[in-house]
């Protein structure tokens, strides 16, 4: 069974590489998609991977844990540059290291909140504090970093900081991938609803949840509650922001052709992709065919059998 699962992932890897590595000769982007991203802790593999390895992206990772640093350096592939900063307000910080890495943040954890969410060692297992120096990506010259394309960020609590402070290096860029929190974990941090209103504000529009992770709260037979249907507390989960499409006649080309790849390649959302070569056509810069191409070419079970376009058909609310 795992030798089957191990070459069922690689088929769908090729797969997929060959999809990007057509998108990206038909629509012809001037440069590989520039992803920032912030919080670049390695505990799982990223979802620009494949368009990493092809040569389709360059990726600039922030990371302040001295552990989750060292690996990135040790795995670092072509394409890669990481700095170990602390991204957010400006200044001097406290850097909460954790036993599990991925909780490591700027902020505490709140003790009573993750009680609740039956997560008590989230709090006993924080370390003391570590004074750091935190950076805005505002503040970061375009050697440092250029104009992102896209924004993957997780750091636990801190994302709006590194908003609020990012305007002006953000103002390009076609979409942010960020963790957005439903319950909160640590104190005073902003909640979904926070940063959905500091990202409309900046011209982006919500497109979509990757996942969201949801537990059992706590209460006396939390231990023996194993189905899926018993963990109904949202706790978080990746969202995915888009520049607001209603805005779309001031996007240059290039905006319009990183986002095919990014909706392609990052976040997977290949209806996306097709719209964005639809206005690449109206732009005179594909030819008509090529949207139907693409779709063509994608795997069977992507398309309807012999269903009309819903499209085509009179639409009722």
């Amino acid at each position: 069974m795992k030798d089957s699962a191990t070459s069922n992932k690689k088929a769908s890897m090729r797969t997929l590489e060959g999809r990007l590595a057509q998108l990206r000769e038909v629509i012809r982007p001037a440069r590989p998609l520039r992803i920032v991203d912030v919080g670049a802790n390695p505990i799982n593999t990223p979802s620009y991977v494949s368009l990493l390895q092809m040569g389709g992206a360059e990726i600039w990772g922030f990371e302040p844990d001295e552990g989750a640093f060292a690996a990135l350096m040790e795995n670092r592939q072509e394409g890669t540059h990481y700095v170990q900063e602390a991204v957010g307000k400006p200044g001097k910080a406290v850097f909460y290291p954790h036993l599990r890495s991925g909780l490591g943040s700027l902020l505490k954890v709140d003790a009573e909140a993750v009680a609740f969410l039956g997560h008590p060692g989230w709090s006993a297992n924080q370390g003391d504090g570590v004074e750091i120096d935190v950076v805005a990506l505002d503040d970061l010259d375009d050697q440092t970093l250029p104009r992102p394309d896209v924004l993957k960020i997780d750091i636990q609590g801190g994302e709006m900081d590194v908003f609020q402070h990012g305007r002006t290096k953000l103002s390009d860029a076609v979409a942010i991938i960020t963790e957005a929190r439903f319950a909160r974990i640590y104190e005073g941090e902003a909640l979904w609803a926070d940063i959905d209103i500091e990202l409309r504000s900046q011209g982006f529009a919500l497109h979509k949840l990757m996942f969201v992770k949801s537990n059992a709260v706590a209460n006396s037979q939390r231990g023996k509650m194993h189905n899926p249907r018993l963990r109904n507390q949202m706790l978080d989960g990746d969202v995915v922001y888009i520049r607001d499409p209603l805005t779309l006649p001031q996007w240059s080309d290039e905006q319009v052709k990183q986002l095919a790849i990014a909706a392609a390649g990052v976040f997977d959302s290949l209806d996306l992709t097709i719209w964005c070569m639809d206005e690449l056509v109206r732009r005179g810069l594909l030819p008509e065919a090529a949207p139907t191409e693409f779709f063509d070419k994608l795997p069977k079970w992507l398309r309807a059998k012999g269903k009309p376009d819903i499209a085509a058909r009179p639409q009722t609310i």
